[in-house]
């Protein structure tokens, strides 16, 4: 292996998020792994996470979030001083910020940026690269790329970098579909791969994520009330955090389930409390790859999934380690958990084709495939 300079840099890299945790999850395992690792968050999170000790070098691009630019579409706003102004602040600031970039960036001779989301890459794309390799990554499906502003900053971006890097193969052939001819693929790494597993016998459906419309858990509350009164030891137990706690517990209450289908917030050890349940459910809107799933199967439990992105295809095989129906189907989603829930031999059998599934997520086998990456670009 050769130890190089790599750059990992995010939107922010202080919030509990999805990417901020595979950013975090990434950087150990390079720095782990013997290369030189700074970590850039281009601002500060509005709420931050304590992420531990960090073996790894890490900095906040702005202390203060950049001034936004004016609305300049109509004649008239272009004309107006007030706009003019802000502009002119905002500019300032941006070529501020990326000077500072650039200086981080001189500190090596040679080495890898690795731009873990689209918005950051404004500011990785106005730095001096010139000595260095960059690799764009999007941590989302090509189909929730498409909808939304994201879409305009990836044809503006990603088709000039060394390499662009999608969670999933289906992903991949999208982009290339759209002309862009630098995709590869590259999964994110389990954050754990455990030796004990779950014996399948607690009577507790899990899931985990942000408490936000995107996850669907107001569907999975749902399809839970729907086989509970078949399963009456079962419970329910959904850890995150986030804005639609309130409104997910009061439609608890009013299918009469308060006392069965708990939120607990976040997980002090999300590992344990998996290996705790004997299904884990995923009843998200749309997904990237969701670690969240694959963090479940590594602890043995059978899943069932909405079939929402490439991602959840990527890791489950339907009838094989989990169980997938069509997405936001409500009604398939009740019919999964309930047979789940009532078979225990079906549980076991799933559960272990799963774990053996994700071993390919495990930190070793995605290292490999980094180092891969690596000595590609630096050809």
């Amino acid at each position: 292996m050769t130890a190089r300079d790599v750059f990992l840099v995010a939107n922010n890299i202080e919030e509990l998020g999805g990417v901020q945790r595979v950013t975090d999850n990434l950087a150990r395992m390079l720095q782990d792994a013997g290369h030189r690792v700074t970590v850039v968050g281009i601002q500060h999170a509005k709420v931050a996470h304590d992420y531990g000790a960090r073996p790894y070098r890490h900095l906040v691009l702005n202390e203060e979030s950049e001034p936004l630019a004016p609305e300049m579409d109509r004649l008239a706003a272009r004309l107006d001083p007030r706009n003019r102004a802000a502009q002119r602040r905002h500019e300032r600031a941006h070529r501020e910020a990326v000077d500072r970039l650039s200086a981080v960036f001189a500190e090596a001779r040679s080495g890898i940026v690795v731009v873990m989301q689209v918005w950051s890459m404004q500011w990785v794309a106005d730095a001096d690269t010139e000595h260095l390799h960059v690799i764009g990554m999007s941590h989302e499906s090509f189909d929730a790329t498409l909808a939304s502003t994201r879409w305009e900053r990836v044809q503006r971006y990603y088709r000039d970098v060394d390499l662009m890097l999608l969670l999933t193969h289906r992903d991949a052939e999208r982009f290339e579909l759209e002309g862009f001819n630098n995709v590869g693929v590259m999964h994110n790494a389990l954050s754990f791969y455990p030796e004990r597993t779950s014996d399948l016998t607690a009577p507790v459906v899990v899931a985990a994520g942000r408490y936000a419309p995107e996850k669907g858990y107001d569907r999975l509350i749902d399809a839970f009330a729907r086989v509970a009164g078949r399963h009456p030891g079962w419970s329910l137990r959904i850890f995150g955090h986030g804005p639609s706690r309130g409104a997910l517990e009061k439609q608890a209450a009013r299918l009469g389930l308060e006392d069965r289908v708990t939120l607990p917030g976040l997980a002090g050890d999300i590992e344990h409390e998996l290996r705790s349940a004997s299904v884990f459910a995923l009843s998200s809107i749309h997904e990237g790859l969701p670690m969240a799933l694959a963090e479940a199967m590594a602890c043995g439990l059978p899943c069932v999934a909405f079939d929402c992105a490439p991602g959840v295809r990527e890791i489950v095989t339907d009838g094989v380690d989990g169980v997938v129906v069509p997405p936001r189907d409500v009604a398939g989603l009740s019919e999964g958990l309930d047979r789940l829930m009532a078979d225990e031999d079906l549980r076991r059998r799933l559960g272990t084709a799963a774990r053996d599934s994700v071993r390919r997520f495990a930190p070793d086998q995605v290292l490999a495939q980094w180092e891969d990456v690596f000595a590609l670009v630096d050809r």
